[in-house]
């Protein structure tokens, strides 16, 4: 049987215990019904690295070596002579170019005044035709070519290259030993021999234009005799 303290003590510690699990109560969901923040872009523990300055991009070996290439072929294009550069100032293949030179070191002429008249002649066309019935590279008529070189007894034999191009150089060659004068040589080379010597007499100019074609104006004239320099 309890006594009246007993009974004291139990009414006042079970209100009081159950007072304070009221409170409790309220104050969890309470805290449950807080609004969530949204959660961070990035997780908090990460750390992005610091920002480094960019590297400039490593050239791959072929790149190299086309940017190598292209500076090569822009020097050589610079240059006065050789085939390579011939080809590219007057844009065409290495294997013709090569030839030309050879044909005109070979007469003892000079390369370059050699191209200059293949291209006033018949444009790099082995095959030009003219209406006056010149033939090849150096645009032989017939009659020339058989006098120069007694094998080149058809239209075929006389565009093939290398013996068009020996002869015509030869003839210019001849020209310029016998005039002493590269313009002269040259309107003796386009008109005739009897043409330019029958003006001469007469105390006329012999020039029609076709030296000018040949030699250029300006920064792009020709300014040599003629004939191959000396090694």
């Amino acid at each position: 049987m309890s006594t009246t303290a007993d009974r004291w003590m139990y009414g006042v510690r079970v209100p009081a215990l159950l007072a304070l699990a009221a409170v409790c109560t309220a104050v969890v969901p309470a805290a449950a019904q807080q609004p969530q923040t949204a959660a961070p872009a990035q997780a908090p523990h990460r750390v992005d690295a610091p920002r480094e300055k960019a590297l400039p991009a490593v050239p791959r070996p072929e790149g190299e070596f086309w940017r190598w290439l292209r500076d090569g072929a822009r020097r050589l294009r610079t240059l006065d002579g050789g085939p390579v550069a011939f080809a590219a100032r007057y844009r065409i293949s290495p294997q013709l170019a090569r030839t030309i030179q050879d044909a005109a070191e070979a007469q003892g002429l000079d390369p370059d005044l050699g191209f200059r008249l293949v291209r006033a002649e018949s444009n790099f066309n082995p095959r030009a035709r003219s209406h006056a019935g010149a033939l090849g590279l150096t645009q032989l008529m017939p009659n020339t070519a058989r006098w120069l070189n007694r094998g080149m007894t058809t239209p075929e034999r006389i565009m093939q290259p290398e013996a068009n191009l020996a002869a015509g150089f030869r003839y210019l060659r001849r020209l310029i030993d016998k005039y002493d004068d590269l313009r002269l040589a040259l309107l003796a080379y386009n008109r005739g021999e009897g043409a330019v010597d029958r003006d001469l007499r007469r105390g006329r100019n012999p020039e029609n234009g076709y030296s000018r074609r040949v030699l250029g104006t300006g920064l792009e004239r020709y300014r040599g005799d003629g004939r191959q320099a000396p090694d």
